[in-house]
C-alpha cells in the first residue's frame, strides 16, 4: 500500500486501456489507473456476479492512522466476517486537506455468496452490518479515545449496498470504472496515499 512522498505520473486522457475515465483538470495518476484495471478484472474473474461498493471510511478526529494499521486490519477483519478470502478492493486517503480522516474505498466481493439468487433486505443488512463492525472493531484496536468513526455507503445501486457486474455486462462495467477512476485524481497533495488489494 502506498503512503510516499513523491508523485506518479499524472495522465489527461478520457480513457484508460479502453474504460472510460472521470474528468479532472487535474489529471488522473497513471500507476493508480493500472491498479484499479488490475483489481477490477481480477474481481470480474473470479465471481461470476461481483457486487461492487463504495464505501467512505472516518477514523476519528484525533486519529490519522499515519501507518495505515487501521484500513490493513479492516480488510483483514471484513475477510473473517465475510468467511472469504476473495476480497477486492482499491482505496485512497485525501492527503491535500490536513489533517485528513477520510479512506475513499470501492470494494468487490461475491455478490452470490451474500445473496444467492436475489437480494433481499435480511441479507443486504447483514452484509451492511459487517462492512460497519469491522470498522469499527480495527478502530478500537488502535484507539482508545472518545471521537466517532463513521462508515458511509456512497451508493444508489441495488438497495444502496452496491452494483452487480458481470464480465459481459460491458455497460456497467464502463460505468463502474469511469467511478472508480475518481479515486485516482490527481489532487493537490505532498503525499501520494493509494492502494488496492493486489498489494
Amino acid at each position: 500500500m502506498a503512503n510516499r512522498t513523491y508523485l506518479p505520473s499524472i495522465t489527461l486522457d478520457r480513457t484508460f486501456e479502453d474504460y472510460p475515465l472521470y474528468y479532472s483538470d487535474k489529471g488522473l495518476y497513471e500507476s493508480a489507473l493500472t491498479s484499479m484495471v488490475d483489481v477490477f478484472e481480477q474481481a470480474l474473474s473470479q465471481f461470476d456476479i461481483a457486487l461492487a461498493t463504495r464505501l467512505d471510511l472516518y477514523l476519528p478526529k484525533d486519529h490519522q492512522d499515519t501507518d495505515l494499521s487501521i484500513l490493513n486490519d479492516y480488510f483483514r477483519l471484513l475477510k473473517e466476517k465475510l468467511d472469504t478470502d476473495s476480497l477486492f478492493y482499491v482505496w485512497r486517503k485525501r492527503e491535500d486537506k490536513v489533517p485528513s480522516h477520510n479512506y475513499r474505498v470501492m470494494l468487490f466481493t461475491d455478490y452470490s455468496q451474500h445473496f444467492g439468487p436475489a437480494i433481499c433486505w435480511d441479507k443486504r443488512n447483514e452484509l451492511v452490518e459487517h462492512l460497519k463492525a469491522a470498522w469499527q472493531e480495527a478502530i478500537e484496536k488502535h484507539y482508545s479515545g472518545e471521537a466517532r468513526s463513521l462508515v458511509f455507503l456512497n451508493d444508489r445501486g441495488n438497495y444502496g449496498v452496491g452494483t452487480r457486474c458481470r464480465s459481459k455486462d460491458a455497460n456497467i462495467k464502463n460505468t463502474l470504472f469511469h467511478r472508480m477512476s475518481s479515486l485516482a485524481e490527481a489532487w493537490e497533495e505532498k503525499r501520494y496515499c493509494f492502494g488496492s488489494s493486489l498489494e
